[in-house]
């Protein structure tokens, strides 16, 4: 099955299928890193993570942070604050990632980020801090889940300079989802509609409930086909 063919089944599954329970292997764990795109609605037990623990009955791990980066510079923060920091060696079945908004967004403000965009991750995807986190839990034998950004609120918000490098970024984990056995891709895109404001929070940014229901059906959804193909 072709790549661009998987994200349309993706997309299809998304719009057409109700949620069903996937299946689950021997180990049964799922361990989330990230930022706060993950995070978010946690207090409400209504995070990306929360609704995919309950659509799919199986034990997930939410140890992202809000504010969390790829890289840090300068001093040492706390370990959640780096992404890489979240992950340590498990019995995992599936590690889902997402992240590099926030280094977009800090280190070089959304503009002439090319230094900071190749350091998360080069143009042809086999050097960066995101290849080398899949490479290194590849090794251990979690398969990996990339979790793109959403498109932007098209509401003006503080984010909304930045979605020409998040989109360059996106594109740099296809290929990095292409090139590594074991690591696949699940565009949030499909489930986020950029021009309805019920899907985002109050801030602009972020997603409201009905948001995080939303990517965390189509991240179990995505799931479920992945497990069926190659179980």
């Amino acid at each position: 099955m072709t790549f661009k063919l998987r994200q349309l089944m993706v997309a299809a599954c998304f719009l057409l299928a109700a949620p069903s329970v996937s299946f689950a292997g021997a180990k049964d764990d799922i361990l989330v890193i990230g930022d706060s795109m993950l995070e978010w609605q946690s207090f409400k037990r209504a995070s990306i993570p929360h609704v995919l623990a309950k659509k799919t009955k199986r034990k997930v791990e939410n140890r992202a942070a809000s504010g969390a980066k790829l890289f840090l510079t300068g001093g040492e923060g706390n370990p959640r604050s780096v992404i890489p920091s979240q992950y340590t060696k498990g019995d995992w079945n599936w590690v889902i990632v997402n992240g590099g908004a926030n280094d977009l967004f800090v280190k070089c403000g959304c503009n002439r980020c090319n230094s900071v965009l190749d350091r998360l991750i080069s143009k042809d995807a086999t050097k960066g801090v995101l290849p080398e986190l899949a490479d290194r839990i590849r090794k251990d034998g979690p398969k990996v889940i990339l979790l793109s950004y959403y498109q932007g609120n098209e509401r003006p918000n503080l984010f909304s300079k930045c979605e020409r490098v998040v989109k360059e970024l996106t594109n740099r984990q296809i290929k990095l989802a292409q090139r590594l056995n074991g690591v696949e891709l699940v565009r949030s895109k499909f489930a986020i509609d950029p021009s309805d404001r019920s899907h985002f929070a109050l801030d602009g940014i972020h997603l409201s409930r009905k948001g995080t229901h939303r990517v965390g059906v189509l991240l179990a959804q995505s799931l479920k086909r992945l497990e069926a193909e190659k179980p």
